[in-house]
């Protein structure tokens, strides 16, 4: 018997307009709202990447700019350069390129 009351008291309350309003409300503030928690925590994710993919980029920047320094200054640089990345050689060489599989 009381569990029926409780019940009762539970749908009663349940059903008032302004807790069903309340309950609607949350819900599109939660789901559906273009400034929703979950629209919300999706940008959070994508600029935690970015911030990132930021940060790994300006490392490469800096790496950059010492090579090109370093080439700008040192004519022997220029030729490891062009030997490693172009395959260039001197007349008296052979080379030998090893492909390796990832």
């Amino acid at each position: 018997m009381t569990e029926n009351k409780n019940l009762k008291k539970t749908f009663k309350i349940l059903s008032n307009k302004y807790v069903i309003c309340t309950l609607v409300f949350i819900l599109f503030f939660i789901i559906i709202d273009n400034n929703g928690f979950m629209t919300y925590y999706r940008l959070r994710n994508q600029n935690k990447i970015l911030t990132e993919q930021k940060e790994k980029l300006e490392e490469d920047i800096l790496i950059d700019s010492v090579n090109y320094e370093k080439m700008t200054h040192d004519p022997a640089e220029i030729e490891r350069f062009g030997r490693e990345n172009y395959f260039m050689k001197r007349d008296n060489e052979e080379i030998f390129i090893v492909k390796r599989d990832k």
